[in-house]
């Protein structure tokens, strides 16, 4: 009986939660947001060149010694995660995938191609699938 009130209790914050809002996904709103968020991940990262998804779902990010990074969602938060070098981007359809994220899409419309040849500057092959 006690383990029957402990779960029904348990479901009641939970939905008590989403009733409040903190089920909201994490969502950049500018691009000084996203420079930001790179700006603060733990041994700083500066971005040159930047491209946020156009739902603001995630972004990624260039420095000027050609490391790639990529601001994530993490609950309602962001995390900066870098890509080691030689990581695969690959533009498709006005998207841009990470070869080993394989769930993460930035969808940036048509801009999606003109970022392949600055990222595959930074020792990047997004052509080759």
């Amino acid at each position: 009986m006690q383990f029957l009130a402990s779960l029904i209790a348990v479901l009641l914050l939970v939905l008590l939660t989403w009733f409040l809002g903190f089920r909201q996904p994490a969502k950049l709103e500018s691009e000084s947001e996203a420079q930001e968020l790179f700006r603060l991940a733990p041994g700083g990262f500066e971005p040159v060149s930047l491209a946020i998804d156009t739902d603001g779902a995630a972004a990624i990010a260039r420095d000027r010694d050609g490391q790639v990074a990529l601001l994530v969602p993490h609950g309602h938060h962001f995390v900066v995660r870098p890509l080691r070098p030689g990581a695969q981007i690959i533009a498709q359809e006005g998207s841009l995938r990470i070869a080993e994220m394989q769930k993460l899409q930035l969808h940036l419309g048509e801009s999606a191609g003109d970022w392949t040849g600055d990222w595959a500057t930074t020792d990047i092959d997004a052509n080759n699938a």
